[in-house]
């Protein structure tokens, strides 16, 4: 090809690709976020709000990409957009908060109950300052509703016309374009953390108009905070959540990024949270399908959303939605009392208690039994002392049985040792003499380890009822021990519990296993260096236990030591 072809066809190239640039229109491409996907009966758009960081507002004229708009021609300026409106409501003690017309959407939820405060990292004095439950900013905020795919496009941040607030305490917001008016009303309930929002969409034009609903649920965690393994802190995590045919799905920022979740069906809430605060939504039941989306992105945005099957309007007609909200601390009674369309919304759910929550059974009534002391004595740590000795006593019989079979064991310790020596390497040999000389003594090889197991689920279910009781945030016990959910800042009971179990394993008969003696010692330091990290209301209870599981023990000695003398037998007089 000649050399002046060549460079011909690459100028020409070049122009182009010159013109191309200069002439292409602008493009609003909205920030990475997980996608939300749409019931299986239809395929309305999957693309959500922008994410955005705590501290950053999205530009205004962002809004989630809708197939039906039609994007040929120039680009149109943008509509000047009315000032948002603020609108505060307060329930004493509880909550305060802030909703915004641009979204119709609460903007900060902030708790009032004295309890309820964290340090502010940002001040070098680590003061105190209250909750504030939202952590986003418009468009991404919690509540707002869209209708993606629908016969009508609602931005998240639009701007809605707010009506003064009602003597019940009521907002109401209103939407409309030239076929559809768009209703939300939130009523708080007096005395709790709960709303009754309703949604109302109303068809203004002539013919019927379908539509999906959806409601998402924003917040976001510091990429930074990691959770905390065993032998470290303990570091709160915030979660999406959502309740879908009975089953809590649920998943960490972490967690999230690497796979979000999908979940059809029966869908009964939505929620945000972290280990001691919720915000949660839950719709009545109806006919359509829902779908659950929880999602993560990099900066830390985090999502919950709920998507329902389509729903068709008839012309000038109108359909509605209720649901539940709830804002506030983790407090389960008040959970299990959310109602929605009448029953249950089964917010209690979310606390999930030893094993996945198949320890609820058990947790339960331990955490009524906790809250019962503690109307006695108004002190949380102190209740957790009684709860501790309550078990105890339920738990004493087995744990005799386990010390009694564990000093039976080692009392055959010189004969084993003969055993060992007579068979050698010949295992099997060894076990069926083991086994005979356990038969001819009486002993139960498995009588140490079966009431422990018995045990175990009891355990499990008070680990897990304290670490997510918010009754214990912030709750003071003794001297310097101010926040029973965080760990002991001078490591003086985890300390204190790892020189018992010490004490209590070297006054303990000495195992026949060398295997069993070596972690008679190592255990201690095991639970001392676990217990330094956990938080003070579940050390004050493995504490106790200790102290009381030794003084079983020295009560088991002194038995022993101490046998009962028989009874001599007094002759009689003959008759005569």
């Amino acid at each position: 090809m000649d050399k002046r072809v060549l460079l011909a066809s690459v100028v020409s190239m070049g122009v182009m690709l010159v013109v191309v640039a200069f002439f292409k229109k602008p493009e609003h491409k909205p920030a990475e976020q997980p996608a939300a996907s749409a019931p299986a009966t239809a395929n309305p758009d999957t693309a959500q709000a922008a994410q955005a960081k705590p501290d950053e507002k999205p530009a205004a004229d962002k809004k989630p990409e809708n197939k039906d708009e039609k994007t040929e021609g120039p680009p149109a300026p943008p509509a000047a957009k009315a000032p948002a409106v603020e609108t505060t409501i307060e329930q004493p003690k509880r909550y305060r908060g802030t909703f915004t017309s641009e979204g119709a959407a609460p903007s900060h939820w902030v708790l009032l109950d004295p309890q309820y405060k964290e340090d502010n990292p940002r001040e070098s004095n680590k003061q105190a300052e209250p909750i504030d439950l939202i952590k986003t900013r418009v468009p991404n905020l919690p509540l707002v509703i869209t209708f993606p795919s629908s016969a009508f496009n609602l931005p998240p941040d639009a701007v809605w016309n707010v009506a003064p607030v009602g003597s019940d305490g009521a907002i109401t917001y209103t939407w409309e374009n030239e076929t559809t008016r768009v209703t939300k009303r939130f009523v708080p309930l007096p005395g709790t953390y709960e709303l009754k929002l309703t949604v109302t969409v109303e068809n203004k034009s002539d013919k019927p108009a379908a539509h999906y609903f959806r409601m998402q649920m924003h917040t976001w965690h510091d990429p930074a905070i990691k959770p905390g393994g065993m032998f470290s802190r303990r570091v709160g995590q915030t979660a999406a959540e959502c309740l879908a045919g009975g089953k809590v799905k649920k998943g960490n920022l972490e967690e999230l990024q690497k796979k979000p979740i999908e979940v059809r069906g029966d869908i009964a809430w939505v929620a945000v949270g972290e280990q001691y605060f919720l915000t949660a939504a839950a719709l009545a039941k109806g006919p359509e399908e829902k779908v659950c989306n929880l999602g993560a992105a990099a900066d830390g945005s985090m999502t919950s959303i709920l998507t329902v099957g389509q729903r068709e309007v008839p012309a000038h007609g109108k359909t509605q939605y209720d649901l539940a909200v709830f804002m506030g601390p983790k407090i389960l009674s008040q959970l299990d009392a959310v109602q929605v369309g009448g029953v249950s919304a089964k917010l209690g759910d979310i606390m999930e208690y030893g094993w996945g929550g198949l320890l609820e059974w058990l947790a339960r009534p331990m955490l009524a039994v906790l809250k019962a002391f503690h109307w006695v004595v108004p002190n949380w740590g102190v209740a957790i002392i009684f709860l501790t000795i309550v078990l105890k006593a339920l738990t004493w019989l087995p744990t005799q049985k386990s010390m009694k079979s564990m000093k039976a064991m080692a009392k055959l310790k010189p004969e084993m040792d003969k055993l060992k020596e007579r068979f050698g390497d010949d295992k099997n040999a060894l076990n069926m003499a083991t086994m005979e000389l356990y038969k001819k003594h009486g002993v139960n090889p498995l009588g140490g380890c079966l009431p422990i197991a018995i045990q175990m689920p009891i355990y499990i279910a008070l680990y897990s009822m304290l670490g997510n009781s918010v009754e214990l945030y912030r709750s003071p016990f003794v001297f310097w021990i101010r926040d029973l959910t965080a760990a002991d800042p001078y490591f003086v009971l985890p300390i204190v519990t790892g020189l018992l179990m010490f004490l209590q394993q070297i006054t303990q008969p000495t195992p026949a296993d060398s295997q069993q003696k070596t972690m008679m010692y190592i255990t201690p330091v095991m639970y001392t260096a676990f217990s330094i990290f956990l938080p003070a209301g579940l050390t004050i209870y493995i504490l106790t236990n200790t102290i009381l599981t030794f003084l079983q023990q020295w009560l088991l000695k002194r038995g022993d030591d101490n046998p009962a003398r028989p009874t001599k037998a007094v002759a009689k007089p003959a008759r005569a």
